[in-house]
């Protein structure tokens, strides 16, 4: 198994239902971006590449050098985040160069496991691959963003999806990076690109495998609900469990 000692962090959101900032939100005392950060760290990642806003720098430099030191991460401008999370991937992408790379949302709590487990399926003819859980219990579903696959090929991604199979967890890895980058151009609409519509796009190509998982604690940061299960609630456990791997 060979585990990619970088990664790039999605991180250009508003988070308008938590009142903005949602990357500097506190969950249990740390900002929200502190938990995939510190898990990728924990795992072997050595350099990450994070996409965000321009007024975030200088908070989430600091936040980031706490957990890597000041010279493992490289800040990413997306100065249109109005062109959505796909455009994010992208700007990551041409920075990443040829290298495999996990991909993560910045607003999910997830064990060092799920990564691990994404490495570990790494066959070789995939350009993408997409962590997917098949027993959700820390996240609201309707909100969620589905899975549509036969493994081990991922055959559509969305939360409108009707029939699924799994619950996209937020952990994803780029294997091909031109190659994702290329395909990027074709799937802008109107000068936007969600990550789901690349996914969807470039697993029409058959080369997005999916990695599915059970019992495995993740969870997702979205709404005011999500923040107060995940400080008293049913997803604190799941915070407790990242939490109890950064102190080991």
């Amino acid at each position: 198994m060979v585990v990619p000692r970088t990664a790039i962090v999605l991180a250009a959101g508003e988070g308008k239902r938590l009142g903005g900032r949602k990357i500097f939100v506190k969950v249990q005392g740390r900002p929200l971006i502190w938990y995939p950060l510190t898990v990728l760290h924990l795992i072997g990642v050595s350099e990450f590449f994070i996409v965000t806003r321009r007024e975030y720098i200088s908070d989430l430099s600091r936040v980031v050098a706490s957990i890597t030191g000041p010279n493992a991460f490289n800040i990413i401008v997306n100065e249109e985040a109005w062109r959505e999370n796909g455009h994010s991937l992208v700007l990551g992408l041409k920075r990443l160069g040829l290298r495999h790379a996990f991909v993560s949302m910045s607003d999910h709590v997830y064990s060092p496991i799920i990564p691990m487990r994404v490495a570990a399926g790494y066959h070789g003819w995939e350009a993408y691959s997409v962590a997917c859980d098949a027993t959700p219990d820390y996240v609201d579903v309707d909100e969620a963003t589905k899975v549509s696959a036969i493994p081990p090929l991922l055959h559509s991604v969305g939360k409108e999806l009707k029939s699924w199979l799994c619950i996209d967890a937020g952990v994803h890895a780029v294997h091909d990076t031109w190659y994702m980058v290329n395909e990027a151009l074709s799937a802008y609409k109107g000068g936007v690109l969600k990550l789901n519509t690349l996914v969807r796009h470039v697993a029409s190509k058959k080369v997005v495998r999916v990695e599915i998982f059970k019992g495995i604690p993740w969870t997702e940061i979205d709404t005011p609900r999500d923040l107060e299960e995940a400080e008293k609630g049913v997803r604190r456990g799941v915070v407790d469990h990242v939490i109890s791997w950064a102190r080991r």
